[in-house]
């Protein structure tokens, strides 16, 4: 038998969806609903998991290439080059983060969106422009007007309130 660090995780997987179930044991119907509903399966694919994990460590497997999973290694990258995709990364999460601090959700999902597809992933402008209306429009009719979430109030609201404006059924 062969340690495996994933087992581990997997095992914390298991323990935080086993918790989540059981602490929404005695909530009301609307309020546990959500635990319920994503801890319970979570516990059972963790659960087949951790049985496929267990299964992989008790087989002796001959010297070959080294399991990643799913994550597609290319071992002829240089250091340079990953710590500068990494901070390319890094760059792009941290202007979205900022840009909804700013001027909030309702104008920097679709500005990340587009400028990420277009920039970034080296997308056509039609495909840039098209993904980028499903995003809004997604963004806006499930969490805004399915959900009702309260949406926070961004440093800058002029260019919220403009596109508000522009839009009647945003507001």
């Amino acid at each position: 038998m062969s340690f495996r660090p994933r087992i581990l995780f997997t095992l914390g997987v298991m323990v935080v969806a086993a918790y989540a179930v059981y602490a929404a044991r005695n909530w009301p119907l609307g309020t546990g609903l959500f635990p319920w509903f994503v801890g319970i399966p979570v516990l059972a694919l963790a659960v087949i998991q951790m049985i496929l994990d267990t299964y992989q460590s008790f087989r002796h497997s001959e010297a070959g290439p080294i399991d990643t999973g799913d994550l597609q290694v290319d071992l002829s990258i240089g250091t340079g080059e990953v710590a500068r995709r990494a901070l390319g990364f890094f760059g792009w999460l941290l202007g979205l983060f900022f840009g909804i601090i700013i001027f909030g959700f309702f104008i920097s999902i679709p500005l990340f969106t587009l400028l990420y597809l277009r920039f970034q992933a080296k997308e056509r402008w039609l495909l840039s422009s098209g993904l980028t209306l499903g995003a809004f429009v997604f963004l806006v009719g499930l969490f805004h007007k399915i959900l009702n979430v309260h949406w926070p109030t961004p440093l800058l609201p002029l260019p919220e309130t403009i596109l508000k404006t522009v839009i009647p059924w945003l507001g």
